[in-house]
């Protein structure tokens, strides 16, 4: 079964890979468009978490309109991505950098960083015009679900320059990441998903307590590397992408207020980057989903 399974997991790279973006892009087009109206548990949870973050301030028609057009724009990049799986040079035409200059120095001094980054438009296609520009990209990212997805998931990306390090098991997790940056990579770690495991801590977003891992900011400080942001911005049918940085890190000598305070400023900007602009971010997420607990003060 097994056997079969890879045939096929193989069979659609492939089919993705020779297909002319002039097919490609436009049946993805209208599949994905088919898709939302067909589904639409998508539009109800995008339309909760549009009221939680806007309350009344927007009204309905705003807000189903936001619902569909980031839904899209996420759909649109995932497809990209998908496109140039194993060929990250493709990009270059596609992103611009801004701010790099400041990560290259980073860079310099021998070590690598740590890169957070949201469901915000394109965020993983993004990654590969790093890997084209030269540098060495690791990401954390969720493990699919079933032992045959999880494993070709990583070797899957082996083709593409960007190394997977899986969140769980947890102790895994953290060596490869330690190894990674400090052997120079750039770590991208997701700062903006709902996170229900140990060592969380509830931050304030768009109003409201949001279960966060503070993740980025413990490896930035324990590594004594630099804490970036990147958002890639929409201009045109290019992208921008905007590097925010270095986080300044509060250090007042309380361990555990220090850490929330910190884990607040990358989730500050990431707000104000979605308030700018609302149609680049995932609304599908529930990212209020964790309530916390009375001994979780924020």
């Amino acid at each position: 079964m097994n056997g079969i399974k890879s045939f096929f997991f193989y069979f659609f790279l492939w089919l993705v890979r020779v297909t002319p973006a002039c097919i490609y892009f436009p049946f993805v087009w209208l599949m994905v468009r088919v898709f939302y109206l067909l589904n639409r548990k998508a539009e109800k949870y995008a339309l909760e978490t549009l009221g939680l973050a806007f309350g009344d301030a927007i009204d309905i028609k705003e807000k189903k309109r936001l619902a569909r057009v980031s839904f899209l724009n996420l759909a649109d990049g995932l497809a990209g991505f998908v496109h140039t799986f194993d060929r990250p040079e493709r990009s270059n035409g596609l992103f611009e950098f801004n701010g790099i200059e400041k990560l290259s120095a980073a860079l310099a001094k021998g070590k690598g960083a740590v890169i957070g980054i949201a469901h915000f438009g394109p965020f993983a296609w993004m990654m590969f015009r790093f890997v084209s520009a030269g540098y060495r990209v690791s990401v954390v990212a969720k493990p699919p679900r079933g032992e045959f997805l999880r494993n070709k998931f990583r070797d899957a990306f082996r083709h593409t320059g960007i190394k997977v390090i899986l969140s769980t098991p947890v102790r895994a997790c953290i060596s490869e990441s330690i190894r990674a940056i400090e052997a120079g990579e750039l770590l991208f770690m997701p700062v903006d998903q709902n996170y229900g495991a140990a060592g969380r801590i509830f931050v304030d977003f768009f109003g409201h307590p949001a279960a966060t891992a503070p993740g980025p900011v413990i490896y930035a400080q324990k590594t004594g590397v630099p804490l970036f942001m990147a958002f890639a911005l929409p201009e045109g049918k290019k992208f921008r992408i905007v590097i925010e940085g270095p986080l300044e890190f509060v250090s007042t000598g309380d361990e555990r207020a220090d850490l929330a305070a910190n884990t607040r400023a990358f989730t500050a900007m990431t707000e104000d980057y979605i308030k700018k602009y609302p149609e680049q971010w995932s609304w599908l997420h529930r990212r209020w989903k964790c309530v916390p607990r009375e001994s979780e003060a924020l």
